[in-house]
């Protein structure tokens, strides 16, 4: 059984320190465990690549010389 993670805990992790993808994803393993799926407000069934591919696509991270930054500027507020 997996787990289904809000996708905000992931941007936390960046909004915390600032990373690489390929520390991002390892901060994710560790945190969440392989099995984890991950949910949006509005979205659900997210595996870590599509989520990941989401927060660029809707510029909720950004990223700079290969660090991903967390954008406060688009992310919900509750």
């Amino acid at each position: 059984m997996s787990t289904e993670i809000h996708a905000h805990k992931v941007l936390e992790l960046i909004k915390q320190q600032p990373m690489t993808e390929p520390e991002l994803r390892a901060a994710a393993l560790r945190a969440f465990g392989a099995q984890a799926q991950f949910r949006t407000c509005k979205r659900s069934g997210f595996d870590l690549d599509s989520l990941l591919f989401f927060f660029q696509q809707q510029q909720k991270v950004l990223v700079t010389d290969g660090v991903w930054y967390f954008n406060p500027a688009r992310i919900c507020q509750h």
